[in-house]
């Protein structure tokens, strides 16, 4: 890379995590407490990194059900509590991530920008013991707009005193590319996640292992 990197913005969900086992799970707890059709395996990854809201919106989509008929905010609620209680129980940490955290983490600042919910990603990382590599854990809340609104990288760069061209942003989904194009913060793309790629969301690199993140840093 041309310019010294201070700093490793990493996004959650299909990029750290392999999550949409227990995504589906409380997704499929959700509707069936609703009295609708359960979401099937293949569909998972589309429904992926929005937040929770977009989740169940999008699920309606796929259902073909009108949301205006149900209480939004009541199956919010349902599939958070599920899922706080199993987020932990059928996802798995992605091949060389905490191989590749722990090399990182000697030479970088490493921040976790996800669109989970705070609490929720707090405790996923403490539950797969990748804690300890963060210098700082942004997850949504009431302040911040979520990704690919540009606030959650925002305020990393504030909160850590960076220039954009003093990070990476490396992320699943086109959520994590756009707002880092936006503010001038050189990107990778992984491809074994669940997102993809659009006309607006080009990445400076693409990689297939976490692992490659080493490679383009000392290239």
């Amino acid at each position: 890379m041309n310019k010294p990197i201070k700093c490793l913005i990493i996004d959650l969900d299909g990029t750290i995590l392999n999550s949409g086992p227990d995504l589906l799970d409380s997704l499929n707890f959700t509707l069936k407490r609703h009295n609708l059709d359960f979401i099937p395996d293949n569909i998972i990854g589309s429904l992926v990194g929005g937040g929770a809201k977009a989740m169940i919106e999008k699920s309606f989509n796929y259902l073909k059900k009108n949301l205006n008929e149900y209480d939004i905010e009541l199956m919010i609620n349902d599939f958070l509590k599920f899922y706080y209680d199993n987020c932990s129980n059928k996802s798995t940490i992605y091949p060389t991530v905490k191989t590749t955290l722990k090399i990182l983490k000697q030479k970088f600042k490493l921040c976790i920008c996800t669109n989970k919910r705070q609490n929720l990603t707090e405790k996923i990382i403490y539950e797969f013991g990748i804690d300890k590599y963060f210098d700082l854990v942004l997850g949504s809340s009431n302040n911040l707009k979520l990704k690919p609104d540009t606030e959650m990288l925002n305020y990393i760069l504030r909160k850590l005193i960076l220039d954009p061209s003093e990070c990476l942003m490396i992320g699943d989904s086109k959520n994590d590319i756009i707002p880092a194009n936006k503010l001038g913060i050189k990107s990778i793309f992984v491809t074994y996640g669940y997102g993809r790629l659009t006309p607006d969301s080009i990445p400076d690199y693409e990689i297939d292992k976490f692992i490659k993140i080493k490679e383009i840093l000392t290239s």
